[in-house]
Order: structure tokens, then sequence, then C-alpha cells
């Protein structure tokens, strides 16, 4: 009996991106069919340390990773409820195996455009070839006459390319740049949760804040959190000095 070959493919890519994935974080997938929801993988990074004279590893920031094999704009409409409620840093990867490699792309942008211009009709991913896109360009976006978003063409910057060569040094190293982002993604995933619209951007201590109709019944409560804060350090302070 004959088997198809595309299938096959499919199952060879996304064995490599465990393998590649696996140098910097734990993995673990969905079952086939049944538990597919919109992400190949689920990954925890790992922290490496020695102690009690073996190395250790400990988990950090959690992620989760669409894997695919070229680097087009990829249909992501039916994944547009997955992404607007998924409470968890989102990326693409794109696997290549002439090289052994696999390039990952941010979805850093997903809060910001969901909470800008509300829930598109129809949304594409498109991987950019740079790590630096300017705020006003991580989207194309189309609307009708009442502002109501039609289409969303979404860029994932490049966060960095994981090899089969790479030397532990260069693994370490794109696993903290990889940490820091998740860690920045995880606060504006938790922003726009919470409904406090203030959105951490790549420049060091940039921010993007929104006001609008959600945020105009929510800032007060905010407000107040914060100023009780600001009393309950002060109180600590006195005590402290």
């Amino acid at each position: 009996m004959a088997h198809l070959a595309a299938p096959r493919i499919g199952w060879e890519n996304e064995h490599l991106a465990t393998f590649l994935l696996s140098k910097i974080s734990f993995v673990a997938n969905p079952i086939t069919v049944a538990d597919d929801i919109g992400s190949d993988f689920f990954c925890t990074l790992f922290e490496s340390r020695i102690e009690n004279n073996a190395e250790q590893l400990f988990p950090r920031n959690s992620f989760a990773i669409q894997i695919k094999s070229t680097g087009a704009v990829i249909p992501a409409t039916n994944k547009i409820e997955y992404l607007n409620k998924l409470e968890l840093p989102f990326f693409v990867g794109i696997v290549d195996r002439t090289h052994l490699n696999l390039r990952i792309y941010s979805g850093e942008y997903i809060p910001i455009l969901f909470t800008l211009y509300g829930i598109p009709r129809e949304l594409q991913l498109s991987p950019a070839p740079t790590t630096e896109i300017e705020i006003k360009g991580y989207c194309d976006v189309t609307r009708d006459h009442n502002l109501v978003a039609l289409t969303a063409l979404l860029r994932l910057p490049f966060v960095a390319e994981i090899c089969a060569q790479d030397s532990r040094d260069n693994i370490l190293s794109k696993a903290q740049r990889l940490g820091e982002l998740c860690s920045r993604m995880h606060m504006n995933i938790s922003a726009k949760a919470s409904c406090e619209y203030i959105f951490r951007l790549d420049q060091p201590n940039a921010a993007m804040i929104m006001a609008g109709p959600g945020s105009a019944t929510t800032f007060r409560q905010n407000f107040y959190l914060r100023l009780a804060e600001a009393f309950y350090n002060f109180e600590w302070i006195h005590k402290a000095e």
C-alpha cells in the first residue's frame, strides 16, 4: 500500500523543529488531530545552572509556536479567536531542512493589534526579515466606513535562528534573547487581559498607551490600585529608615 509523501514531509519538519527547540527549552506538543488547536508546540525555556556538582535545568518563560516550511504569508483567519484568547507568547518557526535550522518570528504585536483595531474578520501573518519593525509599520489594516476592521496583515519580527551546528555559547545567547522577549510579551498580554492598555515596546523604557471606550471604563480603578501601591511603598520606606 502506497503512502502520501506530503504528510511525511510535514512530520519530518516537526521532528527537526523539536530537536532544535529542545536545545533551548522543554518541548511538548498536542496530540495529533485531536488536540490541534493552533500551535504545534508548547515550549518552556530553561536556565542551566551548576548545583550539587551537576548541571541542572530550571524552567523559565513559556511560549507557543507554529511550525511552517516556508516564510510566505500565512493565512490565519481560522486562528483569530485562538490568538485573541491565548495567554502565552506566540511565535512562528520556519524550518529549513537543507541547512538544518529554524528561524523564529515573534507575534509580539498581536495584543496591540487586537486592542487598537479590534478583532479583524480576516488575518494574515507575514514573517519579516528584520528584528526591528517601526511601531507604525507592524501591520496593514483595512476598515469599512464604520471603522470596523475587515482585514489585517500582521508582520512578525525576526527573533533568532537556531542551527544544528550552533555552539553552546550561541545557543545560550539566543535563548537569553528569546527569554527577554517572552517576558515583555507576557507583560503586554497581561496588559490586554487586565484592561490596563500600557504596552511595552522593544526600545528601552518605551511604551504605547491606549485610550478609548475600553480604557475609559477601567483606568480609574487601575489608577486607584497604582496609587495604593505607591502609599504602601511610602509606608515601607518610612519604616525602613
